[in-house]
């Protein structure tokens, strides 16, 4: 029982330290260019990207957090065992579903268009990752 509490807890603090990341944002451009070096992809599924904004400050913070939690995830999952890993994904499923709702109540539309041009906007965002081969 204690382990499990002594686990719970390097758990909790793991994510103390993400929150800390993530609670000292650098500024924008900076977030920006981070996100850039994170590979994510936007396609657009319905509507015009070019009739949006997507260096939106909240839109970058939304996605510059979900980048760093995505490597947040790659780097501690694997050190998790079965029943530390079941805690982390609650905690980090409730963590990631927030900055995709912040993420989807971004505000995209410039304010000089006019709404006949604007329209709806849905896409897709994904980061490109590369899968490592096993050599035997």
């Amino acid at each position: 029982m204690k382990k499990t509490s002594k686990s719970s807890k390097d758990i909790i603090s793991l994510f103390g330290s993400i929150q800390k990341v993530i609670s000292t944002k650098p500024s924008t451009n900076q977030m920006l260019n981070e996100v850039q070096m994170m590979k994510f992809k936007i396609k657009p599924i319905k509507g015009d990207l070019m009739s949006f904004n997507l260096k939106n400050q909240q839109f970058i913070e939304s996605l510059w957090s979900l980048g760093k939690l995505d490597e947040f995830f790659f780097k501690e999952v694997p050190t998790l065992s079965k029943k530390e890993k079941e805690v982390f994904m609650r905690i980090f499923d409730s963590l990631y579903f927030k900055y995709q709702q912040q993420l989807n109540e971004s505000n995209l539309q410039e304010r000089k268009i006019n709404m006949s041009k604007t329209g709806l906007l849905e896409m897709e965002i994904y980061k490109e990752r590369k899968l490592k081969k096993k050599i035997n």
